[in-house]
C-alpha cells in the first residue's frame, strides 16, 4: 500500500461519474437524432401515398440499419478480421514475435 492508494477509490468514484454522464449525453443525443430523423422522414413519406404502416416499417427499417452499420464492434470486428487476413501484416507480427 503506497501513500496514494487512499486516492484509488475517489478516483474510480470520479471516473464513474464522469463516464455516466458522457453515457447519458450521448444517448440524449441519439435519441434527439433519431426523433429529428424520424421527423423528416415521416414528413417526406406521407405525402407519396403510401400506407401509414408501410411508411412506419420504412422508417424503421432504415434508423436500425443505421444503428447496424455504425455499431463500433461490427466495424472494429472488420478492420480487425481484414489485418488478420493481410499476409505482409501477419508475417510482420510474427518476425517481432520471434525477435522478442
Amino acid at each position: 500500500m503506497g501513500i496514494f492508494s487512499i486516492f484509488n477509490p475517489i478516483a474510480t468514484i470520479v471516473y464513474g461519474l464522469i463516464i455516466r454522464i458522457k453515457f447519458s449525453w450521448f444517448s440524449r443525443k441519439k435519441r434527439k437524432k433519431k426523433k429529428t430523423t424520424r421527423l423528416f422522414l415521416e414528413k417526406k413519406l406521407y405525402g407519396k401515398g403510401l400506407e401509414d404502416k408501410i411508411v412506419e416499417r420504412i422508417i424503421d427499417n432504415y434508423l436500425r440499419f443505421g444503428e447496424t452499420i455504425f455499431n463500433r464492434q461490427i466495424i472494429h470486428a472488420a478492420f480487425s478480421l481484414n489485418r488478420t487476413l493481410d499476409p505482409k501484416k501477419a508475417q510482420q507480427k510474427n518476425n517481432r514475435r520471434i525477435l522478442q
